[in-house]
């Protein structure tokens, strides 16, 4: 055997069934020390008298066919229609059903984008720009609630937050509960201290800021 390391798969094979080639040693022989089986060098020493070291290549495994496939004259037929209608594929369906030809819309658009033939839509860029007009300080305050991580004493608090958009001035206290009571105060507490004047307060709709999901007035 050559002791040089193959470069390839086909001289890995080569490698094994030269031996036999050259009648140095059997078959029956070369698959004590060898690890594949003998009907593996066999289909080996047919393939490289076939065709030579390049029939010993790797071959895909792929099945050529399928029991399930689309016939071609059906796959041709929704090609010929397409072009020549520039129908979609429902309505191309429709027409195939008149030909007694029975396939899904699925399996036509399929055959469509396989075939390049799907309809490219332009897509409109907006023309207009939106300008964001700066705010004032003031002009909207932005309120949330968020509870502190870890328990004190084995009771959870609650920070609220207040950030004004325009200046990032911002105003917190914490509390036991989230309630309205508690928004409430902080609600005036925040009017008391703030350096500017409150226009517009933003929230979600939590419990302690609005009733509208409960019911309760």
């Amino acid at each position: 055997m050559s002791k040089t390391m193959p470069s390839s798969t086909k001289e890995e094979k080569y490698r094994w069934i030269k031996p036999i080639l050259d009648k140095e040693i059997a078959i029956n022989q070369m698959v004590r020390v060898c690890p594949f089986s003998e009907r593996t060098l066999k289909y080996w020493l047919a393939s490289f008298r076939r065709g030579g070291l390049d029939e010993l290549a790797n071959k895909s495994t792929r099945p050529r066919s399928h029991p399930e496939e689309t016939p071609i004259r059906v796959k041709e037929r929704i090609i010929e229609l397409r072009k020549a209608t520039g129908l979609c594929a429902k309505k191309l369906n429709y027409k195939l059903a008149k030909e007694k030809i029975i396939v899904s819309d699925r399996l036509i658009g399929k055959v469509l984008k396989s075939e390049n033939l799907v309809r490219k839509y332009r897509i409109r860029k907006s023309k207009y720009r939106y300008l964001k007009l700066p705010l004032l300080a003031g002009e909207l305050m932005e309120i949330d609630i968020k509870y502190v991580p870890s328990r004190i004493k084995n009771i959870r608090y609650y920070q609220f937050t207040a950030i004004d958009c325009a200046s990032r001035w911002r105003y917190l206290k914490v509390y036991e509960g989230q309630f309205n009571g508690h928004a409430t105060n902080f609600l005036k507490e925040l009017l008391a201290v703030a350096p500017f004047r409150i226009r517009a307060i933003k929230t979600d709709n939590g419990m302690c800021f609005t009733n509208r999901h409960t019911g309760y007035l």
